[in-house]
């Protein structure tokens, strides 16, 4: 196939897709690598940026995604620890799906945020047992956390 112009946003969102971290070392305002950038940022994906000279137009870019919340990357051991979390974080992903239904539903409804066990009873229309039964499940798992009062959080 032809390279052409107009494919490079299309391949650009394929490479983003394909990465678990997507490291930026050099970046105009508006190039190809912020595009990859861009498109990372809407699948979810990690964004690193090695930090630039001010003055430097090809940095412009990875100063304005740290600014954005990319992750200042300084040391190559820096990198090498956010894959490995990645891939902790994605077999942790793995061991959700492993969950009944019952228990997926009830994990999906607990975040960062703790929740209360009746407002998850409510959300669900489950009793109180059948949700005490599940969150122990979930816990023993090491997926979620019990906090004091009876709410719940994912472990992080």
């Amino acid at each position: 196939m032809e390279a052409k112009k107009s494919n490079f946003p299309k391949r650009n969102r394929i490479i983003s897709g394909m990465s678990d971290v997507v490291l930026v070392v050099e970046a105009e305002y508006r190039s190809g690598t912020a595009i990859t950038a861009k498109y990372a940022k809407e699948q979810g994906k990690t964004i690193c940026c090695l930090p630039s000279n001010i003055d430097s137009r090809c940095g412009y870019g990875t100063n304005k995604l740290i600014q954005e919340g990319a992750k200042l990357i300084i040391k190559p051991q820096e990198i090498i620890n956010i894959i490995e979390n990645e891939k902790s974080n994605e077999i942790a992903e793995q061991e959700k799906l492993q969950m009944n239904k019952e228990q997926k539903q009830v994990y999906e409804l607990i975040s960062k945020t703790p929740i209360h066990i009746n407002d998850i009873c409510k959300k669900t229309g489950k009793n109180i047992q059948e949700i005490s039964q599940i969150l122990t499940m979930l816990e023993l798992e090491e997926l979620i956390v019990q906090l004091p009062g009876n709410e719940f959080k994912v472990k992080e």
